[in-house]
């Protein structure tokens, strides 16, 4: 038994000497160092944004009727389609606030991804609105067929920087007793 642990002792003390024997194990001279010129061919990552399009904005107090952000690209026809759902009771001003919001946030989002991109300003939507035409809809959530219901429903062709308004004529669902449920908790626990 001693002999098997005195074996077991030298074969580990090996097995360690002869691990690592050079001092550097990166041949490099010099520091990893970012980078933070613009790089041509970058991929984003549109998982991670609509990620942080959702942490942004989904049970946020700064945008109560926020229940989803959800968006398709096609980098071919250079589009994207955004829609925003909310809450049954959200007026059309609220709708453009968050509409708003929402598209210059994911204007950021990709100027933090792509350098090449700049962001969003009180005057612009952001680089990426330069090169890319968008279709927004705000709507309450379970109503993709009934577009009398849509608070926002405007294309913004690329570059154009058009202010977002309200669809015209839009009928504004009752809020739900669990929505204002919702609400009243959220008010009480701000206390």
């Amino acid at each position: 038994m001693m002999k098997n642990k005195a074996l077991l002792i030298c074969a580990m003390s090996v097995l360690l000497l002869t691990g690592c024997t050079e001092k550097h194990i990166l041949n490099s001279t010099a520091p990893a160092e970012p980078v933070f010129e613009t790089q041509q061919g970058i991929v984003l990552d549109w998982v991670q944004i609509g990620n942080d399009m959702d942490e942004e904005f989904v049970d946020n107090e700064e945008y109560p009727m926020a229940l989803s952000v959800n968006y398709k690209v096609e980098q071919e026809k250079k589009s994207i389609d955004l829609t925003l759902l909310v809450k049954d009771g959200t007026t059309p001003e609220e709708a453009v606030v968050f509409a708003n919001a929402a598209v210059r946030h994911l204007g950021d989002e990709v100027a933090m991804q792509d350098f090449s991109y700049e962001k969003s300003s009180d005057t612009s939507y952001g680089g990426f609105f330069k090169d890319y035409d968008l279709h927004l809809i705000v709507m309450p959530d379970y109503k993709m067929n009934e577009q009398q219901y849509w608070l926002v429903d405007m294309d913004i062709p690329k570059g154009s920087d058009e202010k977002i308004v309200p669809k015209e004529g839009a009928v504004i669902t009752e809020a739900t007793a669990e929505d204002e449920e919702t609400d009243t908790e959220s008010s009480e626990s701000d206390q």
